[in-house]
C-alpha cells in the first residue's frame, strides 16, 4: 500500500500549478466531466480526491478504466482514495498505471488540512453531490471532502463546483451499468465479466455485483439484451437541493456544466498573477 507521504513528492515542483479536483459521487454529465479533467490535465497537475461513495460510482461509469486506458498525461495525476474501497477491483486497475495514494480513515482530517496548507491552485469539485453541497451551504464538516472544501474557503482557495443538483428543475441523467433482465447461466457465463462483477446465484441464476463493476462494458457489447449502459433517466431536483446550491453563489464559482471548468482555471491563474 502507497502511504500518505508521497504526496509531497508529487506536488514538491509543482504546487502552485496543481488543482485539488474532489469526486463525491454522480454520474450526471460523467463522459463530460471526465473529458474536461483529461483536458485539464495536459496543463495542469491533478490531485485527484475520492469520496467513498465517489470512487465506487465512478468506478461502476467506468472513471478509472477509462482513465488508464486513455492517452493523457499521466504522471499529471495522482490519486488519493480510503481503503476501504481500494478493493473493488480499483487499486487493482491504478497500479502500474497511475500514481495512487491508499490512506486510512481519518477523523481528524488532518490530511485534508495538510492538503491545504499547500500552494495549491484552486480546489475543484466536479461533480458534488448533494449531500456534500447541503453540508457546505451549512457549514457542516465531517467528511473528508466536505472538510477540504470548508477549510479551502476559509484559507481563501478560489473553489468551483459542478453540482448534480442544478438550479434546474429537472435534469436529464444516464445510469452507470446495470443488468436488465434476469437469465440463467446458462444464458450468460459469469466469466465474461474479468473483475468478478457477475456470479451465480444458489438457483443457477446470474447476479451482477454492482460494487465490483469497472465499466468496461464488454458484459453489454456482448449480451446487449441482458446488461445496458447509459440509458437515460429524468431527475426532479428537489427545491432544498436547489437553495443549497444558491446559497454558496457568494463564497463558490457554480459551473453549469464542466466545460466551464477550464475558463474558471484561468482566472485563477490571472489572479495568482
Amino acid at each position: 500500500m502507497r502511504q500518505i507521504p508521497v504526496l509531497p513528492d508529487f506536488l514538491s515542483n509543482q504546487a502552485s500549478s496543481a488543482i485539488l479536483w474532489c469526486y463525491t459521487g454522480g454520474g450526471h454529465l460523467f463522459a463530460e466531466n471526465l473529458k474536461e479533467m483529461k483536458n485539464v490535465s495536459y496543463t495542469h497537475p491533478i490531485l485527484l480526491l475520492f469520496s467513498n461513495a465517489g470512487a465506487l460510482v465512478a468506478n461502476r461509469y467506468g472513471f478509472f478504466w477509462n482513465l488508464v486506458h486513455s492517452e493523457v498525461k499521466k504522471e499529471n495525476f495522482h490519486i488519493i482514495l480510503e481503503k476501504a474501497v481500494a478493493k473493488f477491483n480499483i487499486q487493482d486497475l491504478l497500479e502500474k498505471n497511475i500514481s495512487y495514494s491508499l490512506i486510512l480513515h481519518d477523523p481528524a482530517f488532518s490530511i485534508a488540512t495538510a492538503l491545504i496548507n499547500t500552494d495549491v491552485k484552486c480546489i475543484i469539485a466536479s461533480p458534488l453531490t448533494a449531500n456534500t453541497a447541503a453540508k457546505l451551504a451549512f457549514g457542516i464538516a465531517d467528511s473528508f471532502i466536505s472538510n477540504l472544501l470548508s477549510s479551502g474557503l476559509k484559507s481563501g482557495k478560489q473553489v468551483g463546483i459542478f453540482p448534480t443538483d442544478s438550479l434546474s428543475r429537472q435534469i436529464k441523467s444516464t445510469l452507470p451499468i446495470r443488468q436488465i433482465r434476469s437469465v440463467s447461466i446458462n444464458n450468460v457465463s459469469p466469466t465474461v465479466c474479468k473483475f468478478n462483477a457477475l456470479a451465480k446465484t444458489s438457483k443457477g441464476q446470474l447476479k451482477f455485483i454492482p460494487q465490483y463493476c469497472v465499466g468496461c462494458q464488454r458484459c453489454v457489447k456482448k449480451y446487449p439484451s441482458v446488461f445496458s449502459y447509459g440509458d437515460e433517466i429524468k431527475i426532479r431536483i428537489r427545491e432544498v437541493d436547489a437553495q443549497n446550491i444558491q446559497k454558496l453563489r457568494s463564497e463558490v464559482t457554480i459551473f453549469q456544466n464542466p466545460e466551464e471548468i477550464s475558463p474558471f482555471l484561468k482566472r485563477c491563474l490571472e489572479k495568482k498573477k
